[in-house]
C-alpha cells in the first residue's frame, strides 16, 4: 500500500487505485497531495518506480499496525512511516508520512 501510495504521488499510479485500501479522509489526503505535485510540477512520468528497502513493523495496543518503511526512488532512500488499521478482516492504510 505504501509502494502504491508513492507511485500515485509521483504520478506513476492512478490516485483511485488506493480507494479500497485506505480510509476516506487518508485517500482525499493522498488525492490532494498529488493533485497539487501535478499543479506545480506538470504531469511526470519517471520509468524507474518506488522499490522497498526495509519494512518493520509493530502493533499497537488498540489492534493497528505502525510500520516504518525504507522507499527508493531513481537512486534516492527515503522513510516513510504508515499507520494500517484493521477493518472489515483487511488492513486499510489510515495514515501516511512520507520524508
Amino acid at each position: 500500500m505504501v509502494v502504491a501510495a508513492a507511485e500515485v504521488l509521483a504520478g506513476q499510479r492512478p490516485v483511485d487505485h488506493l480507494t479500497r485500501w485506505t480510509t476516506p479522509a487518508m485517500f482525499e489526503a493522498i488525492a490532494r497531495r498529488a493533485g497539487l505535485a501535478t499543479r506545480v510540477l506538470g504531469a511526470r512520468r519517471r520509468s524507474h518506480r518506488p522499490r522497498m528497502r526495509s519494512v518493520h513493523t509493530q502493533l499497537t495496543v488498540s489492534g493497528a499496525c505502525e510500520a516504518t518503511i525504507l522507499l527508493e526512488d531513481s537512486g534516492r532512500v527515503r522513510a516513510a512511516a504508515a499507520r494500517l488499521i484493521a477493518q472489515r478482516g483487511r488492513w486499510i492504510l489510515a495514515g501516511l508520512e512520507i520524508a
